[in-house]
């Protein structure tokens, strides 16, 4: 088990906007339209822009019309800021097509603080999404054994170096795995953390994992993936959230321990994230998504069902009183 109060004291926090830095290169990372990685059809991964706050990731839900996101690439904070103009472009067979958004709900837990567990938003398009677009199911289980796929749009970059600003507004795909959920850091036991370790490099097995995860197409989230999903068993079981700052090998200076630290983390080798897991959040997003067309037709059949019922059982009480109405004219007639 690793110094919980070091690490508290050593890492600094920040909420990211994009996904996607890799061990490699990562032009081998990324994914166009149609494909699929990790056996996973990545065309429901979209990517947002919303105005007054920038680029995201987001991912399209069952219903087709509702897109999971982090609740700070729509709004500063719940009842605060919200963007009033979303963007939702998914990546078609000629490039990327725009749709509008309709309307957007913050999970009211959303105060501005991505660890503390409710940086969660849906966005609400104003028209189904295209028939090409992947729907994808919640995992409504733990978190089981990994490694998880990590999907988003951002800057690219490589372990060794960090983030490059200028490899941007491609969905790039890899691989890692969780560690710990976020009380490990002092973080809401929602969030689930991973970090990005070099192989054979100690140094960066900065949550002193047992047997710390590496592989070719390892990633780290950076600038630009917030929002974004991680997958498994190809459901969605998290939301890119924060990138956390330990110790950077590379350059000691620039995310080092107390009492030197900066507000800087790059997302190379040392650095952690963490996303806001959906098991945890699953009825707030079911909540906010639309009735799916044949959930909605049962509910309008069983509604149709129960007044033709009605109907049925009115009609023979009817008769009756019409019957009975009926005699009692007689009678009187006869008298």
């Amino acid at each position: 088990m690793f110094a919980v109060g070091w690490l508290a004291a050593g890492f600094l926090v920040s909420p990211v906007k994009a996904i996607t830095v890799a061990n490699g290169d990562p032009s081998s990372l990324v994914v166009g339209y149609d494909q699929s990685a990790d056996g996973i059809n990545m065309s429901g991964v979209v990517m947002i822009v919303s105005s007054g706050i920038g680029g995201c990731t987001g991912s399209l839900l069952g219903d087709g019309t509702s897109i999971l996101t982090a609740g700070h690439c729509v709004s500063s904070s719940y009842g605060g800021f919200v963007s009033p103009d979303i963007t939702v472009y998914f990546q078609g067979p000629n490039g990327f097509i725009a749709y509008t958004a309709a309307s957007v709900s913050v999970d009211p837990q959303w105060n501005g603080t991505s660890t503390d567990g409710g940086d969660l938003a849906v966005i609400h398009l104003a028209q189904l999404a295209p028939a090409f677009a992947t729907r994808y199911d919640l995992d409504p289980l733990p978190v089981g054994t990994g490694p998880e796929v990590l999907a988003g749009y951002g800057y690219g970059g490589t372990g060794t170096g960090g983030y490059n600003t200028s490899l941007y507004d491609s969905l790039r795909v890899g691989e890692n795995e969780y560690v710990y959920n976020g009380i490990a850091l002092g973080w809401s036991s929602t969030m689930l953390v991973g970090q990005f370790y070099e192989n054979g490099v100690s140094s960066t097995n900065a949550l002193h994992a047992s047997n710390p995860y590496s592989a070719v197409d390892e990633v780290d989230i950076a600038p630009g993936d917030s929002g974004g999903p991680t997958f498994y068993d190809g459901e969605i079981v998290g939301v890119h959230d924060v990138s956390a700052c330990v110790t950077n090998t590379q350059n000691s200076s620039e995310c080092a321990v107390p009492p030197a630290l900066s507000t800087t983390n790059n997302s190379s080798f040392g650095d952690l994230f963490g996303d806001t897991g959906v098991n945890s959040n699953l009825s707030w997003i079911e909540d906010q998504e639309a009735p799916e067309p044949r959930t909605l037709s049962m509910m309008v059949g069983a509604i149709m069902a129960a007044l033709l019922l009605r109907n049925l059982k009115a009609k023979p009480e009817t008769a009756k009183i019409a019957e009975r109405a009926g005699r009692i004219s007689t009678r009187q007639s006869r008298g």
